[in-house]
């Protein structure tokens, strides 16, 4: 593999993974090992569609993104056939397909091979949901997706993580000895990651540089048996190797999504992780072999700037000019700061005038806009920490003499599920509201002091261009 990882270059790779084709991994005189293939998306028997990989940031965000734009039509076409997805409990809940997705909100284009990292930021594909409500759950990483009829013929097997948290626990000598025999070379560590089945044992065994060359391990034991495919690194010396972007010299190990025993042995859906990449295809034993077939090699996106969408700033500019025709007329709002308030990874939107002193605060899910609250030259914005699923905004100022008037809102799953109002007079509580009933002196200083204390995030406000 190239010791950079590029986007470009997972693109070029039709449904194969990121590997350089031209180093070739040391191969030993053994029936045991295989080399990686290019990825089948069926089996070659009797042409049953093989699983494929749902990437999820949250119950809204389930895609099975597309890596190679000319496998987009075959994929779309099955679609609705992958009716099951493998849960981390091993097990099958329902799914259905929602449609496909090809462009942004805005109505451009998206890349293929891309994995985000914002529930707001759209990949290409096929997206799903849950058929029952009940099987929801926000949970972020990539899940294997089947169709009936692969699992007419495939028994699932439950995954048992051996190496939690890190912790390795080495294969036993004898199978490392073996595969030093066998590849000539010197084992560095070894991992036993997942138990299958209660029969199976995946892992890595990696080997020391020997010769400017870097190798690990994919490994697979059944009983007395081991498998094993290569995987050649990049080598600059016996102190700077690896296989990935910043992998500091160790291999990472795959985590199995899902495993099944198949009419002709195990099949085994994985996925590297890596820190700018995910690699995901199956893995078989075949003849004897284990081989390693990679569907695709996504680019994974980190650090990403949240977008504001074209309609939904019209939207906002909408809302904010209905708050109060009058005045909120004369400011066009320019610019704008993502910020996830209540900690859901959807960011609520603070837009601002050029003044720097008028602006809106909006929620911004799933494409539902709605207005929090309006700060102007005498009411000021400022946020609370979260508490139990809630995040606080506080727009208050002068009203006018003595008078201080509060706004404070309370955002959970980016909705506004409280609004508290209160007016002091030099000092004194004049009135309070939570939710539009008034509150007596006493329920509204319990309300205010329960509330958490506050927070200053970084404030970083983006030009809006517009042609």
């Amino acid at each position: 593999m190239e010791r950079m990882l590029l986007p470009m270059l997972c693109l070029l790779m039709m449904a194969v993974g990121c590997k350089n084709k031209n180093q070739t991994p040391t191969e030993p005189e053994s029936d045991s090992t295989a080399v990686t293939e290019k990825a089948e998306l069926t089996t070659k028997k009797d042409e049953t569609p093989r699983p494929l990989f749902l990437y999820h940031l949250s119950t809204d965000y389930m895609t099975m993104v597309y890596w190679d734009e000319e496998l987009q039509a075959e994929l779309s076409s099955r679609a609705k056939d992958y009716t099951k997805i493998v849960m981390e409990d091993d097990q099958l809940k329902d799914i259905k397909f929602t449609g496909e997705v090809l462009t942004n909100p805005d109505g451009e284009k998206l890349f293929v091979g891309e994995l985000h990292s914002r529930p707001t930021l759209p990949s290409p594909g096929l997206n799903y949901a849950f058929v029952s409500p009940e099987n929801k759950k926000d949970w972020w990483g990539m899940s294997a997706i089947v169709t009936d009829s692969y699992l007419q013929t495939r028994k699932l097997l439950k995954r048992e993580l051996l190496s939690p948290f890190d912790i390795g626990k080495p294969f036993p000598q004898s199978v490392v000895k073996q595969l030093e025999k066998e590849y000539d070379m010197t084992a560095k560590w070894s991992e036993m990651a997942y138990r299958l089945g209660n029969r199976y044992t995946y892992g890595v065994v990696q080997f020391k540089p020997k010769n400017k060359k870097v190798i690990a391990l994919e490994v697979v034991t059944d009983g007395d048996k081991t498998y094993s495919v290569a995987e050649e690194g990049y080598y600059e010396s016996d102190q700077d190797y690896g296989w990935n972007v910043d992998d500091e010299g160790t291999y990472i190990v795959s985590s199995v999504c899902a495993a099944f025993e198949g009419p002709d042995g195990l099949e085994l859906c994985f996925n590297h992780g890596a820190p700018e990449s995910q690699t995901v295809g199956m893995m078989f034993i075949r003849d004897g072999k284990l081989v390693k077939e990679e569907y695709a090699c996504y680019h994974s996106l980190i650090d990403e700037q949240a977008p504001l969408w074209k309609k939904d700033l019209a939207e906002m500019r909408k809302l904010y000019l209905a708050d109060d025709p009058h005045e909120n007329k004369d400011y066009k709002l320019t610019k704008y700061m993502p910020i996830d308030i209540d900690n859901d990874h959807y960011d609520e939107i603070w837009l601002r005038d050029k003044d720097g002193e008028h602006g809106a605060l909006f929620t911004n899910k799933n494409g539902k806009v709605e207005l929090i609250g309006v700060e102007t030259e005498k009411l000021k914005v400022s946020f609370l920490q979260t508490q139990k699923g809630k995040g606080y905004v506080r727009i208050a100022g002068s009203a006018g003499g003595p008078s201080i008037y509060t706004q404070l809102f309370a955002i959970k799953n980016s909705q506004v599920v409280e609004r508290f109002n209160k007016l002091e007079i030099a000092g004194e509580l004049s009135e309070a509201t939570l939710n539009g009933k008034t509150l007596s002196h006493a329920d509204a200083t319990k309300y205010t002091s329960a509330l958490p204390v506050s927070r200053e995030p970084y404030l970083y406000f983006i030009n809006i261009e517009e042609e």
